[in-house]
């Protein structure tokens, strides 16, 4: 099978880390995967890197019109079985690709919530992927017509490259050295960092060495929230990480106690499973895709508000016995039900029923 998979993203997220994973399995399995991404994108960058057959294509303007229009002439000639598009705003490019591939069937992974301005190209995929039942239910609620084309895959992560852990990995560096424990949340910081650093005053009470570690990079955010830790007095207990590798996310996240997020709108939580996978439990709001990942009491906790959030973090802080259990719920939880096999079993269901015939 020969597949068209395109992403006109700038940057590398979570929805780009689970493409690449498809893509890996997909290859593995004899497949081909074909990528059409941006000129100068990180994506473009790193599947060139993987060995991947990129066709990256200048973006903006006239080039835009100019480079998609060539790359159709070259999709009709060469023998392509689906398109998959991984971002909404690729539909009209992708749908545009497909019918010159030949009138192709297409498939769109959505890793959000579609927002109104989707209205008009939401008909265009006969398959709509989202990565948790809470996207699907906004797609569903939204746009009641497309409820047939729907179907759930959440995102899913290699177990077998999660079993090294580096407890060591915060309380090692010399800046944090002496302190801990470590609360980690990862994310651009429009995540409703500040609710946790807002919290941090009544958790140290109880420990007073407690840091939240601020994983990502966001540097017109990132003075706000300096001064909020200031103006609340734990600076010393808010410390930011920038970027992480992600071939390093798995050890900075072993090296946490809890894995947090004052969040209410998270798609799916790439970061919940990559966290859980290392044995570390998550504490976040009922909210989100966060509810199809965690088992409330199991693998974590989910909490209704920010005093019961505050009460759970130092519940597991104080009862080692119980967050070692949710570890190892969180590891048995990835295993069964967020393996990267399981999500390529799902895809590879979808495409084989768009290629039997099984339209809506």
């Amino acid at each position: 099978m020969k597949l068209l998979l395109v992403n006109n993203s700038r940057g590398w997220g979570g929805a780009e880390v689970m493409l690449y994973a498809l893509c890996q399995g997909l290859r593995e399995r004899g497949h081909r995967p074909v990528l059409f991404l941006r000129k100068g994108g990180a994506p473009a960058q790193r599947f060139a890197e993987g060995g991947f057959d990129t066709r990256p294509v200048a973006r903006g303007g006239l080039d835009t019109v100019l480079g998609v229009v060539k790359a159709a002439g070259e999709f009709r000639r060469e023998r392509f079985d689906l398109v998959h598009v991984h971002r909404n705003h690729d539909l009209l490019t992708g749908k545009f690709l497909a019918l010159c591939a030949g009138k192709l069937p297409m498939i769109l992974t959505q890793h959000c919530q579609l927002s109104k301005s989707s209205a008009l190209a939401i008909g265009l995929p006969d398959r709509i992927v989202t990565v948790s039942g809470f996207i699907g239910s906004g797609i569903r609620d939204r746009f009641p017509a497309s409820a047939a084309k729907l179907v759930v895959i959440p995102n899913g992560v290699d177990p077998a490259q999660f079993t090294e852990s580096r407890a060591d990995f915060w309380s090692g560096k010399p800046e944090l050295a002496g302190k801990g424990p470590f609360l980690g949340v990862v994310g651009i910081f429009y995540k409703n960092q500040e609710e946790l650093i807002e919290l941090l005053p009544r958790i140290r009470g109880e420990f007073p060495g407690v840091v939240l570690v601020i994983i990502g990079r966001d540097d017109e955010r990132k003075p706000g929230l300096e001064a909020l830790a200031a103006r609340l007095g734990v600076s010393d207990a808010v410390h930011f990480a920038g970027e992480i590798p992600y071939g390093e996310m798995k050890r900075a996240l072993a090296g946490l106690d809890l894995n947090v997020s004052a969040y209410r709108f998270e798609g799916f939580g790439l970061s919940v499973i990559e966290g859980m996978a290392v044995g570390t439990p998550f504490v976040g709001f009922r909210c989100g895709g966060y509810t199809d990942i965690v088992e409330d009491g199991v693998n974590g906790f989910l909490v209704g508000d920010r005093d019961e959030m505050a009460a759970r973090i130092r519940e597991l802080l104080a009862d080692r016995e119980k967050s070692a259990q949710f570890g190892e719920n969180a590891r048995a939880s990835v295993r069964e039900r967020f393996s990267v096999e399981r999500m390529l079993n799902g895809y590879l269901s979808v495409y084989a029923d768009l290629l039997s015939g099984g339209k809506t």
